[in-house]
């Protein structure tokens, strides 16, 4: 059992049903197939992954099985010193599929497919096609299949000691013989995954994710690690893994608790021995495990306590903390403002609400505006009956985001059928159409434009946001309307405030532009 020692990295227990914005992945009474090397061996990650779907299905929780098999890839490679051939994922992938019956299988590989050599196109290209060979196995099944990008190497832990070699050495590279720019290679197989592969249904970017947690950590402590050789992460990088792919499944993170996660660590251990011997493998040395029959009974027990605990820890009802679609309450003789405005407003909702407490009644539509065509269909449901002193909106990301000819939504941008969902000439004409309604409320109006889209991200082309806020601008010169220019203000700190190849903010960011957002509108109050 590993030391839990996650307390610098806690979430705390809040809310026992919250249920992500997104429809999870994984759902009540799934079986859940977890796969990869040994790092998913290990099983620490699945375990946190099994509590939170514990506590999310209390009724009917989802089967969790941990897969993972030390020294295996997808291409069969090994290094010349490894003491036997690495396994082959392939070679029990039909029978594991065909035996447990997952309903959703999560995969990570890579570290070993590298075999921990420089790089080399032939390995890279074989990695690939075992990636693509994995995924058809998944979906020839109709299978959900969630593919993680590979953990990165850490070369801080050796740096020193002698275990790592450069590029020209004599010497054979091996797991215990690490080629020094190694995380450089593996960042190659990581950047592989995150495009967007036909079949995948969810992309896990643990590489990221563990890579910006050291980064964070090592700021006020440089020997900060989640490993001691690199490769093999303690049960905090596991912590990291684990938020990384409930959230790519859809699922709200809603606790750490130590009893609760020793409990979930027992069954994942006894039903991995299990399985792995039911499926059968080729890797030498690996302990036989217990009857399937046997370890499923066991794991029931555990399910018995894990239930016991997830009751003890359920807080008493009491009343939710409002969230930014939650309506309000006017404070009388405080002026009205509204906020219109897609995911990005949504964002800075809460941050626009605290900074104009005692001096504005802050509300929105209790939904994302999405596009201007939705504008022009709910603008006056959204405006309703009563008077409003200050009207902040905007609209843009959605129109600008391309559809496929069935409306299949983020298609690839420019690809025969595809096209925007509201191209530029009848944008204009909806933001007209939207701004007369507007003005008969006589609020003060402000627009606030498009923010960028950062590159990389699904569904959206660079610089579009720039084309977009041009047509805008006309329109609002046109009427007089104030402008909140909060392009060129997240521009300046795009790469610091925006989510990697994502249109969205991340906490700090939203707050950042609600900052501004609330200053133009406490000018106009004024």
């Amino acid at each position: 059992m590993p030391k839990f020692a996650c307390t610098a990295i806690l979430v705390v227990f809040t809310s026992l049903y919250s249920v992500a914005d997104a429809k999870p992945l994984i759902e009540s009474g799934d079986r859940v197939l977890c796969i990869g090397d040994s790092i998913t061996a290990a099983g620490h990650y699945v375990s946190f992954l099994d509590m939170q779907l514990q506590v999310l299905y209390p009724n009917d929780a989802p089967t969790v099985v941990n897969l993972g098999l030390p020294s295996e890839g997808v291409t069969g490679l090994s290094e010349p010193d490894h003491p036997f051939p690495r396994p082959n994922v392939h070679e029990r992938l039909t029978r594991a599929l065909d035996q447990f019956k997952p309903d959703v299988v999560i995969a990570c590989y890579g570290v070993n497919d590298g075999i921990y050599h420089p790089f080399s196109a032939a390995r890279f290209a074989a990695y690939k096609t075992g990636i693509v060979k994995l995924i058809s196995a998944v979906k020839q099944r109709d299978i959900s299949l969630v593919l993680c990008t590979p953990i990165p190497f850490d070369p801080a832990p050796l740096r020193g000691k002698g275990k790592m070699l450069p590029l020209d050495t004599e010497k054979n590279y091996a797991w215990f013989a690490i080629y020094e720019d190694y995380d450089k290679v593996i960042a190659q197989y990581a950047e592989y995954i995150r495009s967007e592969l036909e079949g995948v249904d969810r992309t896990a970017d643990v590489f990221q994710e563990i890579t910006n947690t050291l980064a964070s950590k090592r700021k006020p402590d440089p020997d900060y690690r989640m490993s001691d050789d690199g490769v093999h992460i303690n049960v905090d990088g596991h912590l990291v893994m684990a938020q990384c792919v409930a959230k790519a499944c859809g699922i709200t993170w809603s606790t750490i608790d130590k009893t609760l996660f020793d409990l979930t660590e027992k069954k994942t251990k006894v039903l991995h021995d299990a399985w792995l011997s039911k499926v059968g493998h080729q890797r030498p040395g690996t302990a036989k495990g217990k009857p399937i029959v046997e370890a499923e009974k066991l794991a029931e027990e555990n399910d018995t306590a894990i239930a016991s605990r997830i009751r003890a820890l359920t807080p008493k009802a009491s009343a939710p903390t409002p969230g930014p679609l939650s309506p309000i309450d006017d404070v009388p003789g405080l002026p009205r403002v509204l906020l219109i405005g897609d995911s990005i407003s949504i964002g800075y909702t809460l941050d626009v609400r605290r900074a104009l407490k005692d001096v504005a009644n802050v509300h929105r539509p209790r939904t994302n505006c999405g596009p201007t065509s939705k504008g022009v269909e709910q603008l006056s449901t959204w405006l309703g009956d009563g008077k409003w002193d200050v009207i902040h909106f905007n609209f843009g990301l959605h129109d600008l985001k391309w559809l496929g000819p069935n409306g299949e939504n983020l298609a690839e941008p420019n690809k025969a059928g595809n096209k925007p969902q509201v191209a530029l000439t009848q944008y204009r004409k909806n933001l007209e159409l939207i701004v007369s309604r507007l003005q008969k409320s006589r609020a003060v109006l402000i627009w606030r434009n498009t923010t960028p889209v950062p590159k990389g991200a699904r569904g959206r082309v660079v610089g579009d946001s720039v084309k977009y806020n041009e047509v805008a601008l006309e329109v609002m010169k046109r009427h007089g309307i104030i402008v909140d220019d909060m392009y060129s203000y997240s521009l300046a700190k795009q790469t610091q405030i925006q989510k990697p190849k994502d249109v969205h903010f991340t906490r700090e960011g939203s707050a950042f532009l609600g900052k501004k957002v609330a200053q133009i509108i406490r000018a106009q109050l004024k």
